[in-house]
């Protein structure tokens, strides 16, 4: 899913006010039939968007188990919309005459975080409400950005600025007081661990043999360090926090644990490489003890694998697998876990429960 040692895909988004219907080519329902109880046939019914391929940029998120957010350009403006599985009805949630670069989803369901911008050298960021009122705007000079918004508290994000020669600044911005403030940390994709946290990797040695995650608090400027050691990969979903490391089987060993260190569950799965570096897939998360990813059956090198991937739920360490052949790329899964989107457009949609896949959005010839 894009993951690469350390690197967290800190999404930027972006949207403005405005709420109005657009007009989308529906196709006819899909029926997605479900296992047979008490002799009969349950059928749910999801509704297909065809999008114009010039027009569509790409899918967001969900906003509730039957709504997708997505982004496009119409007559000139960039449109972040929603559209929903069941009714088929679209909604234009925000308009930009700039053009949308990324667009997060607060957990909560009650902002989006757009990033957009005019030129190569600033971006701005925008955090609005689901009804297109923009409560929050700041414009960050860089040729590249990576945004890390707070699970807990949207008005807290973190902001790191690359410059055209890749040395960056990293900034903490607080809505709330309208604080914007460079901080001294070196890694460039830090991630928030709670409301007052910041979990930062360090690796001293080979990238391949891991490091040390360490804590930050802004407010005290105080460091401290997690009994953690060897990882190469980790992510945080509110206050709990997930590491990966590499045991002696050469298996990735997955390990949750909450803020004070209290280890929640722990299991092992196959581990791909890259020659230089583990590759470890983009995980989703659903809440801090369920999370569904992409999953290789067997270990190796990437560009050897035969075999496709999986897409493995998680349940306090119990793994499921939920599809056996699924793009090892981006993963985005419904509120309540029942649904999630595959495919390098997030075109298809599997029913958790049924296990069967569809195709939700097409693209006309």
């Amino acid at each position: 899913m894009r993951k690469k040692m350390f690197i967290f895909f800190a999404a930027v988004l972006l949207l403005t006010g405005c709420t109005e219907k657009t007009n989308e080519v529906i196709e006819g329902s899909t029926a997605i039939e479900q296992p047979e109880d008490n002799n009969s046939i349950k059928k749910e019914i999801i509704k297909s968007l065809i999008t114009d391929p010039a027009k569509f940029h790409f899918v967001v998120d969900w906003l509730t188990d039957s709504k997708v957010i997505y982004v496009k350009k119409e007559n000139g403006l960039y449109q972040v919309n929603s559209f929903d599985l069941e009714s088929g009805q679209t909604d234009t949630l925000y308009e930009d005459d700039s053009m949308i670069i990324d667009v997060l989803v607060h957990p909560s369901k009650k902002y989006l975080l757009l990033h957009t911008s005019d030129n190569a050298t600033s971006a701005t960021v925008k955090i609005v409400t689901m009804d297109g009122a923009v409560q929050d705007e700041v414009i960050v000079a860089s040729t590249e950005l990576a945004i890390e918004w707070n699970d807990l508290d949207p008005s807290l994000i973190l902001l790191t600025a690359f410059h055209q020669d890749w040395t960056f600044d990293l900034f903490l911005y607080n809505g709330k007081v309208e604080s914007f403030d460079l901080l001294a940390i070196e890694d460039p994709f830090p991630k928030w661990l709670g409301e007052d946290k910041i979990a930062v990797g360090f690796v001293e040695g080979h990238i391949l043999d891991g490091g040390e995650i360490h804590t930050y608090e802004p407010e005290t400027a105080k460091w401290d360090q997690l009994d953690l050691n060897g990882v190469v990969y980790f992510d945080t979903y509110e206050d709990t926090l997930l590491a990966v490391r590499i045991n002696e089987e050469e298996d990735a060993l997955y390990t949750i644990m909450e803020k004070g260190g209290v280890i929640r569950s722990e299991w092992t799965m196959p581990v791909n490489s890259n020659y230089s570096e583990w590759v470890i897939p983009e995980i989703e998360w659903n809440t801090s003890d369920i999370l569904f990813l992409p999953a290789s059956e067997k270990g190796g090198q990437i560009d050897e694998l035969t075999m496709p991937f999986r897409l493995i739920r998680v349940t306090e360490g119990r793994q499921d697998v939920i599809a056996d052949e699924i793009v090892a790329g981006v993963l985005r899964c419904s509120p309540s876990g029942g649904k999630c989107l595959t495919g390098y457009s997030l075109e298809n949609l599997i029913d958790v429960e049924s296990k069967l896949k569809t195709t939700w959005l097409t693209f006309p010839e």
